[in-house]
């Protein structure tokens, strides 16, 4: 019989790569705005910021492992939700044996000090770092048997991820964008990042893991390097180069995470970027970005 897999934000860009590709779990994933996709899996509204709405379906749901994906840095009420959300999940999980899997960010950190290992000290530059860092904290204290994934840029062709749907909307509608060559990020691949997960949704590890891909890229050259992917060369030419500083912005640098213990860990091999447009394959890559997104 298969084990039950519960993906919170299971409509989300991540989420929706999770429930497609968990074929060896018996799947549930729940949303809160966005309508859940036509996926296999069963999905459930909730809103994870209620400890009682969470711990009724829980009780329905029964899952063996949560893989925790849900609340974003799109608005403010999203970054809000991040404490409380990650809070009503560690307690359940830690009272009724759970394997907890949460995701977190290489924002935790302010880009002075890279690389940046497992052990590294958390410094949060913005509040959504501050929101991830202390949803960190909570989830050790209250579930200390859980895993703490950061992870970067998430990025994927099939459909665009968001980031670079942004851009060629913009490239689309001939507005130029300015892209920093001094915000040093390392993207992974969607569907490697989802192989990883599921991966460690079936080992005993706990603590903190860094997935990521292992190839470090500033904003401009990932941007550049997704048009070629897409087969959008020809837009280059609306790309502006800037730093963060010329912008007046406050910004984490350089998020370059080190991921020695996942690679040890891990039979998924974590690609780098160059790896994975020589994989996927210009054409294959136009192709791809035809269909709707």
């Amino acid at each position: 019989m298969k084990p039950t897999l519960l993906i919170t934000g299971g409509a989300g860009y991540l989420g929706q790569h999770l429930v497609a590709q968990a074929t060896g779990w018996h799947v549930h994933a729940t949303y809160l705005h966005t309508p859940p996709p036509v996926f296999s899996g069963t999905f459930h509204h909730c809103d994870l910021t209620n400890y009682t709405h969470l711990a009724h379906l829980l009780a329905r749901v029964r899952p063996d492992v949560i893989i925790h994906t849900a609340c974003s840095n799109q608005t403010p009420a999203n970054i809000e939700a991040i404490v409380p959300a990650a809070r009503h999940l560690a307690s359940l999980a830690s009272q009724q044996a759970i394997r907890l899997i949460h995701l977190s960010t290489d924002m935790v950190f302010d880009g002075t000090n890279p690389p940046y290992s497992e052990d590294s000290p958390r410094t949060p530059l913005t509040p959504y770092g501050y929101a991830k860092a202390r949803a960190e904290e909570i989830i050790q204290e209250l579930c200390p048997q859980a895993v703490l994934v950061r992870s970067s840029l998430i990025y994927g062709i099939s459909p665009l991820d968001h980031q670079t749907r942004w851009l060629v909307g913009h490239l689309d509608r001939g507005e130029p964008v300015t892209l920093f060559t001094d915000e040093i990020r390392c993207p992974i691949w969607v569907d490697n990042l989802v192989s990883a997960l599921l991966e460690l949704a079936t080992l005993p590890y706990t603590g903190i893991l860094h997935i990521t891909g292992p190839q470090a890229l500033s904003r401009w050259e990932f941007a550049l390097g997704m048009l070629a992917l897409v087969n959008r060369q020809s837009s280059r030419s609306l790309f502006v180069a800037s730093t963060i500083a010329q912008a007046g912005l406050t910004r984490p640098r350089n998020l370059t995470l080190t991921v020695h213990k996942a690679q040890a860990l891990l039979r998924t091999p974590l690609l780098s970027f160059t790896e994975v447009v020589q994989h996927l394959q210009p054409t294959e890559a136009s192709r791809l970005h035809s269909r709707p997104f």
